[in-house]
Parts: structure tokens; sequence; C-alpha cells
């Protein structure tokens, strides 16, 4: 019985070490996964990276991506006072920029952004427009609404005068030539006002177009924000960056400052620290109320930074 056991035992390790010979690659990663997860001590010396693979779609060069990466470690190491990376161009573990789906809709989100802003921009021009021809308008039609009573006026006055004359068989001499002054001024007073009126009737097309061109725009501009909020609206998980335990893979970023937020967010995961609870704080799960142009750790991300280091 008991030889039997041994031969047994000699099967099983053969066997083991048949697997791992053939998957020696597989056997590797895995086993520097879990070495650096149960095995080492936290924090205990700095974790190594390099830059790995970058896909020339996003435009970025491997010097700038190791300030970015040099910049992130910095946030973590500044109010630890740790040295808790260090970079090593052939450190195992790597920082690679993969191009997928999701940069793609950050491509598409740039350009509804884009899209908004020139519609605000053509909005806003069009704004002015409509209100200064708004404004012109009423002054004229103001002042011809006066010019058309004040005609009026005088054209009744002159009628009743020409009344008056033809009921005495004929108006004098002088009388006659005043009469045919004033008949000659508002002959022309009244091409004057039709000229006005046909200039105010051009600046009320030209109002009443500008309005149906605003409206098409803020039609535009809402049937666009309405996309825009539907597709990236939401605040953005952090499936921006995934860290794998053998790699950091950066899928989607807008700008630098995305960038170094992402790299800050899956460094702290290296570390062993998981997500957390406050918005603000650097590890929370989703990326909208942290402080992209000046990141910090929040009093939350330094408690799990002193959990998972077991720092005082």
């Amino acid at each position: 019985m008991k030889r039997a056991i041994q031969y047994f035992l000699i099967i099983v390790l053969f066997s083991a070490w048949g697997i791992i010979l053939t998957n020696k690659e597989s056997f590797r990663e895995s086993f520097q996964s879990v070495k650096r997860q149960y095995i080492d001590r936290p924090c205990a010396k700095p974790v190594e990276y390099a830059i790995g693979k970058i896909d020339p779609q996003f435009g970025v060069e491997r010097t700038d991506l190791l300030s970015y990466a040099e910049e992130a470690e910095r946030v973590w190491e500044k109010d630890s006072g740790k040295s808790l990376f260090q970079y090593n161009p052939e450190a195992e573990l790597k920082i690679n920029l993969v191009f997928d789906e999701r940069q793609l809709g950050t491509i598409e989100a740039d350009k509804l952004e884009g899209e908004l802003g020139k519609l605000e921009a053509s909005h806003d021009a069009i704004s002015r427009q409509y209100d200064s021809l708004s404004g012109a308008y009423k002054k004229r039609a103001d002042d011809y609404r006066d010019a058309v009573a004040n005609y009026k006026k005088d054209l009744e006055e002159y009628n009743n005068d020409v009344a008056y004359w033809n009921k005495k068989g004929g108006a004098p001499e002088d009388e006659y030539e005043k009469l045919k002054k004033k008949r000659k001024e508002l002959d022309e007073r009244y091409d004057d006002l039709e000229k006005e009126r046909k200039i105010l009737n051009d600046l009320v097309e030209k109002t009443n177009s500008l309005a149906a061109k605003e409206q098409q725009v803020v039609n535009n501009y809402n049937s666009n924000l309405n996309s825009y909020r539907n597709k990236f609206g939401e605040a953005r998980e952090f499936e921006k960056g995934v860290f794998d335990g053998l790699s950091i893979n950066i899928y989607q970023f807008k700008e630098a400052a995305d960038l170094r937020l992402t790299l800050i967010h899956e460094m702290g995961h290296s570390l062993g620290i998981g997500h957390t609870e406050s918005p603000e704080s650097i590890m929370h799960y989703l990326m909208s109320e942290q402080e992209m142009e000046n990141p910090a750790l929040t009093e939350e991300d330094m408690n799990e930074l002193k959990g998972v280091c077991m720092m005082k």
C-alpha cells in the first residue's frame, strides 16, 4: 500500500511538471501575479514598471507616456513619503495603450462637443444679429408710424382746404400756389413713406429668417446635446484602464489630464488598493468629481494606502 502511494505521488509530480513545461509562460505569469499579491510584502519595495505597447492611433510618444506615469507615481509618493514606484525598462509590469471601441467613443464625444461648440457660436452670432435687427426695426417702425400719422393729418388738412376752396368756386392765385406746393410735398412724403415701408418689410423678412435660422440651430443643438448626454453624459466607470496583475492597460482618455488620472487610479490598484466610496477620491470607481488638473490623494485614498502598506 505504501509503495502504491509513492508511485501515485510520483505520477502526480511528473504530471504537474509536464503541465508546467507545456505552458511555461502562463505558469510564470500566474506565479508572478500570485507572488506580487500574496508573497511580496506590500510597499516593502517600489513597484517597478516599464512602458509597453503604444497603439499609434493615440498619437502619444513613449517619452510622453513615461512622463505621465512619473507624474502619476508622484501623486502617490508625495503624501506617503515612500518610494512606491520605480521605472525600469526591463520591468515585468507594463503600461500599455490599447486602442479599441472605448477610444473611438471618446473621439466621437470630442467631435460632438466640437459641433456643440460651433452651434453655440452660431447661435450667439444669430442672436446678436437678431437683436440688432429687432432693435433697428422697432425704432424705424415707431418713426414710420409717427410719420404716417403726421402724413395723414396733413393730408386731411390739405383735403379740407381743397374742399373749402372748391365750395368757394376756386382758390385765389396765391392760395392755389400754396395748395399746389403742399400737394407736391405730400406726394414726396408719400413716396418716402413707401420706401420706408419696403425697408421695414425687408427688415421683417430678415428678422423672421434669422428667427427661423436660430430655431433650427437650437433644434440641432438640442439634438446633438441629447445624443451627447445619452452616450457620454453619465460619469464614466474606470474601465478606461485595467490593472490585471501583470500590466496596466489604458483603453480610453480624452486629454493628458485624463490619461494621468487614469494612470494614478490604475497604479493605485497595482499597490493592492481597491475602490473607495467618495466621488472625490482617486480610487472611486467612477470618474466624476476628481480634481483633473491638480490631482491629489483624498483622506480616504490615504487611509486605503496606509492600510495596504501597513503604515501608521
